[in-house]
C-alpha cells in the first residue's frame, strides 16, 4: 500500500489497528503484531486531515505507520495513516466548494490524497453559506452508478468549529443566506399572493 506524502510516495512500514486515542491528551496506542505490546502515537504523528478527530472516531480503525525507537527503548509511531475500510467514516480536509455550483472537494490521506466530490445535501446545514474551505471533516465514501467514489454525510471534526457554524445560523439551526431578488421584502409579500 503506498500513502501520498507531501509530493511523493511513501510505504508505511507497518499496520495496526487503533487500540485506543484519547484526543483530549493528544495520544493514544496501536495495536500490531509487529510489535511485542502496544504502539503510542501522538497527534502530531497522526497526518494532517486526521489531527481534530474527537471521540472514539480512530478506536477500531486500521491504520498504516513507520516506527522509531525511543529514548526509553520502546517503539513510537510515526505517520500514522487510516486505511480506509468501506462502510467505515475517513478524515479529509474541504479543498474546494462552490456554493452555487452545490458542490465541492475533499481531499483525504486515506485515499491516497485523491479528490472526492460533494453535494450540499451532504454539508452540515448549519454550515451552509459559510466559507468552509479547509475545514477538516468526516466522512463517508459511496460509490456512484458511474463507478466514481463520493464524500457523503459530512461532520465537523471539531465541536468548536461546529458550534461556530451553527451560532451563525437562526436557532432552529437554519442559516441566513441572502434571498434572490425580488423576495425577502416582508413575510408574504412578494412570493406569491394568498399565502
Amino acid at each position: 500500500m503506498s500513502i501520498l506524502l507531501g509530493n511523493q510516495m511513501a510505504s508505511p512500514s507497518y499496520g495496526g489497528v487503533v487500540k485506543s486515542w484519547n484526543g483530549m491528551k493528544g495520544f493514544g496506542f496501536i495495536a500490531s503484531d509487529g510489535f511485542g505490546g502496544d504502539v503510542m502515537f501522538s497527534k502530531k504523528d497522526l497526518a494532517e486531515d486526521l489531527r481534530e478527530v474527537q471521540g472514539k472516531f480512530l478506536q477500531g480503525k486500521p491504520v498504516a505507520f513507520d516506527a522509531v525507537e525511543g529514548v526509553d527503548g520502546r517503539m513510537k509511531a510515526t505517520a500514522v495513516q487510516l486505511v480506509m475500510v468501506e462502510g467505515q467514516a475517513v478524515a479529509g480536509m474541504i479543498k474546494s466548494y462552490s456554493e452555487k455550483n452545490g458542490y465541492g472537494f475533499i481531499k483525504s490521506t486515506a485515499l491516497g490524497g485523491e479528490d472526492l466530490r460533494f453535494q450540499n445535501r451532504d454539508i452540515p446545514q448549519a454550515a451552509m453559506g459559510a466559507n468552509i474551505v479547509g475545514q477538516l471533516v468526516t466522512f463517508h465514501v459511496k460509490t456512484r452508478p458511474d463507478g466514481k467514489m463520493m464524500a457523503c454525510q459530512l461532520q465537523f471534526q471539531s465541536g468548536q468549529t461546529a458550534q461556530k457554524f451553527s451560532q451563525m445560523g437562526f436557532p432552529d439551526g437554519m442559516v441566513h443566506t441572502p434571498s434572490p431578488k425580488g423576495f425577502g421584502k416582508g413575510f408574504g409579500k412578494g412570493f406569491g399572493k394568498g399565502f
